[in-house]
């Protein structure tokens, strides 16, 4: 990606949720980064979060109607989370069915009851056998 467009983190995060409509549509992220990328103006880009927020609004492919969430579609290792909230999507590393922020909430609200019911780590299941 070109220098010019280098974002912080805030900036970032401000922009996900419109960079996601893109990868909802069935835009790639190949696709995506040559959007926002290509053909810069010849004097630089004055504010790299004003210029990508401009090209993310105003170059958004159109609705293709009601389009499949992107684990239908067939994109590779996306899928949409199960958890609360706006629908957002995630790639799992196994057979999860929440991203990594919902389970983290999750686990930090479930109750004290939950976590005895819950198997124990296996570092506490070595001490318990004694080793």
């Amino acid at each position: 990606m070109n220098r010019d467009l280098l974002l912080g983190v805030r900036e970032a995060r401000a922009l996900a949720g419109t960079a996601a409509e893109w990868l909802r549509r069935g835009v790639s992220t190949g696709d995506l980064r040559k959007a926002l990328a290509a053909g810069l103006p010849p004097g630089g880009v004055r504010s790299a979060v004003g210029f990508v927020r401009h090209r993310l609004v105003q170059k958004l492919p159109a609705h293709a109607g009601a389009m499949p969430s992107p684990a239908v579609t067939g994109r590779p290792g996306l899928m949409t989370c199960a958890g609360p909230g706006a629908e957002h999507v995630f790639r799992p590393l196994g057979e999860e069915t929440r991203c990594g922020r919902c389970r983290a909430e999750r686990a930090s609200s479930s109750t004290e009851e939950d976590r005895r019911t819950q198997p124990l780590p296996w570092r506490d299941r070595l001490a318990d056998a004694g080793a």
